[in-house]
């Protein structure tokens, strides 16, 4: 138990971190992605093909790990809250 209680941490800290460095998207399905259009209400330009191309797993929707690896990859810049 104590051990788990330690690496709690260590497994919630790089998602904590993970949050703070993407913009604020609405997610208005409430589907745990963002879409092309829920997208767009940040990054107006966001094509098509550079929205294909973050979604790394083509499920459709691009999940805040293919996010911050778009903006890491610099697809989509970064963008202040």
């Amino acid at each position: 138990m104590k051990t788990t209680i330690f690496a709690l941490p260590l497994i919630l800290a790089p998602l904590a971190a993970l949050a703070q460095d993407l913009p604020e998207i609405a997610d208005a399905d409430g589907n745990g992605t963002w879409s092309l259009t829920e997208l767009q209400t940040v990054y107006a330009d966001l094509t098509q093909d550079a929205f294909t191309a973050m979604d790394v797993n083509a499920d459709g929707g691009v999940d805040a790990e293919e996010l911050t690896k778009a903006i890491a990859d610099g697809l989509v810049p970064p963008v202040a809250n």
